[in-house]
């Protein structure tokens, strides 16, 4: 048997809608006995992305021919939603990635407009005017006018979720995505262009109409912060202090790719997230079908294959980088400044006991000044605000590692009892009350905190201290001796 074709659509679809995807790889030879469309149900509001992975299990254990051969190997397609089901299904409840027996059996992984960090329309979705959009029709049925809460709760900007979810397999030590046989090739394709008519009202900048284009692809660090007086590494050890009690080390950055896939997105010119998979464009089928080749005798390398994605990109790539604030006749001709890209930057803060810091501000500075040359678009995940995402589109020159930025960081309990306390990498005395803390953005040898195209993670720990700092706090007091 051949290896098999796994398909897999996002929220709210059927996978009908990979049929124009399914004629157009059966024009390129790949048997339509090997192409297996899996449809999934969403629009329930006590449905999670984990159970629909879940789901996948067990249609793998039951599949009339998939089921004669348990550690099958197979290639996937997924589209929007159904990246985040495929990567759920790989972590395997959190088992090591050289254990983890799923890894070696997908073979090859495509996504196409994959919502990899979620979409900027998932909260919008779990309101009643979201429900009678998207929620299900089914006057009859038990889940009418449901738009999926928890499912668009995952989909969530800066959501827990897949905030977790990259801990597990875009971050860990282990890689889930390397370049050897035992596991899997992965690529991205998104469209260049945000919807059009009346669906255009739901659009936001550095979109295809719903995935960011800086929240697609797989290429994720992580930065963390340790402003507690007690700072440790990012393995948990204690860091040295001086004898000053100045710390030795109070932010850590992970690398790209040690032995990781490179795996960025691959514009598609003319395309936005729904025309990507109605309309697949040609060459974008091609090059899809000769990576499901990649690795295998007479494929091409992933590295070759990519050197042709990334040529395949350049013509749809001029219109992601069009500048938002170009002005009315900038954006009317295409003349405006262009821009190095977009970012997205994913903040949880947190205080030395892992309990969430929800009331907290960020502010990049230069110099002393507010940096104003980037565009942030900030939004709190609703279910726990300590998670933030934030969108940035990169002007010119941003990228450059000599460009010196700091970022003041407050925070609030809401209660006068407690406050919320940092150290940076002076030595600071505690005093009656609670002062923001500025930490300097030089990642020294790392390079530039900006990658275009990306998302950053950044974790910072925070301290929660009694009030008043400097004598017997009033949230516990002493008794007079009598």
């Amino acid at each position: 048997m051949k290896r098999p074709l796994v398909l897999i659509h996002g929220y709210s679809d059927k996978g009908e809608a990979f049929f124009p995807m399914r004629d157009a790889l059966k024009a390129r030879d790949i048997e339509l006995t090997d192409i297996n469309i899996c449809t999934y149900i969403t629009l329930n509001n006590e449905i999670t992305i984990k159970d629909i992975a879940e789901g996948l299990e067990r249609a793998f254990l039951n599949h009339p021919v998939l089921k004669d051969t348990p550690d099958f190997e197979f290639d996937a397609i997924v589209h929007s939603t159904g990246m985040l089901v495929i990567r759920s299904w790989l972590t395997n409840y959190g088992m090591r990635a050289t254990q983890n027996d799923r890894l070696r059996r997908l073979k090859h992984l495509i996504g196409i407009a994959p919502a990899t960090w979620g979409s900027p329309q998932a909260h919008k979705g779990r309101t009643w005017l979201g429900a009678l959009v998207k929620g299900d029709k089914d006057f009859l049925g038990p889940d009418f006018l449901n738009a999926g809460d928890r499912v668009l709760e995952g989909l969530e900007l800066g959501s827990s979720f897949t905030w977790d979810l990259a801990h597990l397999d875009l971050l860990g030590k282990e890689p889930y995505y390397d370049k050897g046989p035992d596991t899997p090739f992965v690529s991205v394709f998104i469209g260049n262009l945000p919807y059009s008519g009346l669906a255009s009202v739901a659009n936001d900048p550095g979109t295809d109409g719903t995935v960011r284009w800086a929240g697609c692809g797989l290429n994720s660090r992580k930065i963390l912060i340790d402003l507690t007086r007690t700072p440790m590494d990012p393995d948990g050890n204690r860091v040295p202090v001086n004898k000053d009690g100045i710390a030795a080390q109070r932010a850590w950055i992970s690398d790209f790719a040690l032995n990781r896939l490179y795996i960025p997105m691959i514009p598609v010119n003319g395309r936005n997230h729904g025309t990507i998979i109605h309309n697949p464009e040609d060459q974008m089928v091609n090059l899809i079908a000769d990576f499901l080749k990649v690795g295998e005798p007479g494929g091409q390398s992933y590295d070759d294959w990519m050197k042709r994605a990334n040529e395949y990109g350049e013509a749809g790539l001029p219109k992601m980088l069009e500048n938002p604030d170009a002005g009315f006749f900038g954006r009317l001709i295409g003349n405006g400044e262009k821009l190095e890209g977009w970012q997205q930057f994913v903040v949880h803060a947190r205080d030395e006991r892992g309990d969430p810091v929800t009331d907290y501000m960020i502010e990049v500075l230069q110099g002393d000044e507010p940096f104003q040359a980037m565009y942030t678009d900030v939004h709190a995940y609703g279910p726990d605000q300590s998670f933030r995402c934030f969108h940035i589109h990169l002007p010119k020159g941003v990228t450059d590692p000599a460009l010196k930025l700091k970022a003041r960081i407050h925070a609030s309990t809401g209660t006068e009892l407690m406050a919320y306390q940092g150290y940076n990498q002076q030595k600071r005395v505690l005093t009656a009350t609670s002062e923001p803390i500025v930490l300097d953005l030089d990642l020294g040898s790392q390079g530039s905190l900006f990658f275009p195209f990306t998302t950053t993670l950044i974790e910072i720990v925070l301290n929660r201290e009694p009030l008043p700092f400097d004598k017997v706090a009033r949230i516990l007091t002493w008794l007079p001796q009598s």
